[in-house]
């Protein structure tokens, strides 16, 4: 079911305009994978972004400026969603820095979970109010309210659109990575040395951290590929005051297969630097 409504770094920060009561240059619409559900069934929400050409919208972490959408879900009693899952994103140049985010279309997944007690016969209301930053030259902070109607029946019923456009965008989501590609994370002075072996040739590597200020966005990621180990080389934030336990966030690999990562971070002694 569609339901339509129209820095950390020391960088120059992007202009912002000021919001209007109607988006402009990005929409967003709410979809629902079901029309009705059963009593403790789960299901698909979407929220779809559509941005004008030369626009764009930021990932979770949003590189050297910019902010994330951000939903403030408004559900009645028996009614429950998840933490967003967001596709890989696009490396973007802007005059604040290096951004991450993305243009054109895409989707951020969440699932919804009906309570055992809701009542068949009953209407529920999915809604929310979304926030969002949309960018080009400036900034333009967007905000509207989405809602869409949720049928508890006993027997459920599919959206086949919704749930054609929900499964294309799950297949954007970054995948768990397979234990057989053996990631490792080593901290050297002033990068982090991301090793893997993966099972096809990789020609191009680009990683996206989770957390702000962990590595240079700016910076060149350099990857040197030998006997089917490939180390991506990345490199500090200079604003990084600890290096975390673990190195988390999204490995884009040839432009097309997108891993989550989740490694510890080892420190490489003087003896291995030799």
């Amino acid at each position: 079911m569609f339901a339509s409504s129209c820095s950390r770094a020391p960088q120059e920060q992007p202009k912002l305009a000021r919001a209007g009561e109607t988006p402009k240059h990005s929409q967003a619409t709410l979809i629902l994978e079901n029309s009705a559900l059963q009593p403790g069934a789960q299901t698909t929400v979407g929220i779809q972004f559509q941005s004008e050409d030369g626009w764009h919208i930021y990932w979770k972490n949003p590189g050297d400026s910019g902010e994330p959408p951000r939903m403030h879900w408004q559900l009645p009693a028996g009614l429950t969603t998840g933490e967003f899952a967001w596709p890989a994103p696009t490396r973007l140049t802007t005059t604040a820095g290096t951004d991450y985010g993305y243009e054109g279309t895409v989707v951020l997944l969440s699932t919804l979970q009906v309570s055992p007690s809701a009542q068949p016969g009953s209407t529920m209301e999915v809604a929310g109010n979304l926030r969002w930053l949309v960018c080009h030259d400036i900034c333009v902070p967007q905000r509207t309210e989405l809602r869409a109607p949720l049928q508890i029946a006993s027997t459920t019923v599919l959206d086949p659109a919704a749930y054609a456009l929900l499964h294309a965008a799950a297949e954007r989501i970054p995948k768990p990575l397979p234990a057989g590609f053996h990631a490792s994370v080593s901290n050297s002075r002033d990068s982090l040395q991301l090793a893997l072996a993966p099972r096809e040739p990789v020609a191009h590597a680009e990683f996206f951290p989770s957390e702000a200020e962990e590595i240079n966005t700016s910076a060149p990621q350099e990857m040197v590929s030998h006997a089917g180990i490939v180390r991506l080389s990345l490199r500090k934030s200079d604003t990084l005051q600890r290096v975390p336990e673990r190195l988390r966030g999204v490995l884009l690999l040839n432009g097309r297969e997108s891993y989550q990562i989740d490694v510890p971070i080892r420190t490489i002694s003087l003896h291995e630097r030799r």
